[in-house]
């Protein structure tokens, strides 16, 4: 008993062993390297920028960018380009608000960050303020539609702490820090992406008071949204992605022995607390096998009896019979007497007369006349 269960046990947790090992077999491994000018130029995307300003504000109301700087601001290596450099720009009304589109084609990773800005201004009857802003980033790799890179979300005053409602106006920016670091996914023929990330957000001009935003409203000087846009790439490490076997055939054999150690001392254990219920059991088994026995035997003797009553009568089996007769109408019965049944006298006579005629013919001519004598005498 304690063999078969343990036997059943090991076969289950073999079976799931099985199926984990085929299921996960493998994992995603991240390794990151020191990145080099040669492997960064290797990295040719498509990046899009989606910068959504939830707001009632349309498109008429936003200064579109001309410009975006490079570089350290302060610095020898800060430059400023026209935009048009770098990047196409476009914007769409939404029924969040308007939404800007930044968008560059086969883009190579440059060596320095990028900053680009663009204003909301007041028009009549419709002032520039925003409650929040919705981004959405996409990069792919030049040429490849199947795999994309992409992180969105979205920024308002729900993200801060003091739980106040917070309205974005003035002339302090907004500034949306994002991060574009590379990756390398081995498991997919050297697939090569920039991994967007919206890594801070800094609030510019901001109202959480009724009284200073209508304040703000009839100030001409605050009637602007500044928005810059932050574009940070961490060209130090390149992060390699590979898929390995953590299952081996070692470690799957090791696994089979140890279930089979775990199912077969989980079982002694079982056998040790149920011990003497264990013994109970197979008391009980003991009786109900004597009884099938017994009942087996009684059903075969009767089957005996039956046929020596059919063969020999009911008289052989009574003890009350002493006479040593069959009962009539049995089958010994018929054959006995069929056996030792006596001939007819008569029979036996005519055969003696007519044996002894033959060896005395005189006594058959005595007889003869004997006969007539009589014969004659009878008649009147």
């Amino acid at each position: 008993m304690c063999s078969v269960a343990a036997l059943i046990l090991f076969i289950g947790l073999v079976t799931v062993l099985l199926y984990q090992a085929i299921n996960r077999r493998n994992i995603e491994v991240h390794r990151v390297k020191p990145a080099n000018a040669p492997d960064l130029l290797a990295f040719v995307n498509d990046i899009e920028f989606h910068i959504t300003t939830i707001s009632s504000m349309s498109c008429s109301q936003v200064t579109p960018p001309s410009m975006i700087a490079m570089g350290t601001p302060g610095f020898m290596d800060f430059r400023v380009l026209p935009l048009s450099t770098l990047l196409t720009y476009s914007c769409q009304n939404t029924s969040q608000g308007p939404s800007i589109t930044l968008k560059c084609s086969g883009c190579r990773m440059p060596p320095r960050d990028h900053y680009v800005s663009w204003q909301f201004v007041d028009l009549p009857r419709r002032p520039a303020i925003a409650v929040g802003f919705q981004f959405n980033l996409t990069t792919k790799q030049t040429g490849d539609d199947e795999h994309v890179s992409f992180v969105s979300g979205t920024i308002n005053s729900d993200n801060y702490g003091d739980e106040k409602l917070k309205t974005f106006r003035g002339r302090d920016s907004n500034v949306l820090k994002i991060q574009l670091f590379p990756q390398i996914y081995n498991k997919l023929n050297n697939l090569k992406l920039l991994q967007p990330l919206l890594q801070d957000f800094t609030p510019g001009s901001t109202f959480s008071h009724v009284s200073s935003l209508n304040a703000s409203l009839q100030n001409p000087t605050d009637g602007v949204l500044n928005t810059t846009l932050y574009i940070s790439y961490l060209s130090d490490y390149i992060v390699e992605i590979s898929n390995e076997s953590v299952i081996g055939p070692v470690s799957i054999i090791a696994s089979i022995g140890g279930l089979y150690a775990f199912s077969i001392a989980i079982f002694l254990c079982l056998m040790a607390q149920c011990e003497a219920r264990i013994k109970k059991l197979r008391n009980e088994d003991t009786r109900m096998l004597k009884i099938l026995s017994k009942r087996r035997a009684q059903q075969n003797w009767d089957k005996v009896r039956k046929f020596v009553m059919y063969t020999w009568g009911p008289s052989n089996l009574d003890p009350s019979d002493r006479s040593g007769k069959y009962p009539e109408a049995s089958m010994m019965d018929s054959l006995h007497e069929s056996f030792h049944k006596k001939r007819k006298p008569t029979r036996r006579a005519t055969s003696i007369a007519t044996r002894t005629m033959r060896d005395h013919p005189d006594v058959e001519q005595l007889t003869s006349k004997e006969l007539g004598k009589c014969s004659s005498r009878q008649q009147p």
